[in-house]
């Protein structure tokens, strides 16, 4: 079963690209899919929907692709709860140098696909592609426990995350052949080659990953009482635009 959220704004910023520098980078009851214009509901696009890239707004933050309407940037991925690593990231916002200007990263995640453009019309498939593929898996836990610096796909943003133990990684990889399956079907891009599944914590503007890597080691020993740590996944999450939708794992 999945569900849809609603945005409380007319539009989402897509979440950058990030490759990873060394590897190139009462019970609810069974809803039945609506039709796109019920789930999603009749939109117009008059001239005044045009959406002018400001990154003013943005903390300095630039798009990865032009924003044209009637297109909806639109990624999966598994949700986080901000209370899991809020500790951890104050910790480590503490151990960083100042020059880099870090910020916390408000929507906790791991990517499951790259950020790819939808075309309005081809939600509603697309959802249900996605709702069909996960409907047999199963859920389960992963551990975090070690830091990794990232940029990134244009090296004008740096991040700081923490990754997945490389003992999910056959599960991960599992759920990620689900993902470029439905990619594939819609024919856009599929995820890295060499996917490295974490959760960005941290960024900052430019690329500083050589100056936090060296960093690192001390980094990992301010913050080693918080770690593993441990995350359920039960559901499933995509994106489109301002329009969110969940998929209940078995």
């Amino acid at each position: 079963m999945f569900l849809v959220n609603y945005s409380s704004t007319s539009e989402s910023e897509a979440e950058e690209d990030v490759k990873e520098v060394d590897n190139h980078h009462t019970e609810t009851k069974k809803l039945i899919l609506p039709k796109a214009t019920t789930l999603l509901g009749k939109r117009k696009l008059p001239d005044e929907d045009v959406v002018t890239d400001d990154p003013s707004k943005h903390q300095g933050r630039i798009r990865s692709f032009k924003h044209e309407r009637g297109n909806w940037a639109t990624y999966v991925f598994v949700a986080t709860p901000k209370s899991l690593l809020e500790d951890l990231q104050e910790l480590c916002l503490r151990q960083l140098d100042s020059k880099c200007d870090f910020k916390i990263c408000p929507d906790l995640h791991i990517s499951l696909s790259r950020t790819v453009v939808l075309q309005y019309h081809f939600i509603e498939s697309f959802i249900k592609t996605l709702e069909e593929e996960f409907t047999a898996t199963a859920r389960f836990t992963i551990s975090l426990s070690s830091l990794k610096a990232y940029t990134n796909a244009e090296r004008t943003r740096t991040f700081l995350a923490i990754r997945v133990d490389d003992i999910h990684l056959e599960k991960m990889l599992e759920i990620l052949k689900k993902v470029d399956r439905v990619m594939l079907n819609f024919k856009l891009a599929t995820f890295y080659e060499d996917p490295s599944f974490h959760i960005s914590i941290l960024w900052c503007l430019g690329d500083y990953v050589d100056e936090i890597t060296k960093q690192l080691p001390d980094i990992v020993e301010s913050i080693k009482d918080l770690l593993p740590v441990e995350l359920k996944i039960d559901r499933l999450y995509c994106k489109s635009g301002f329009k969110e939708f969940n998929f209940e794992l078995k």
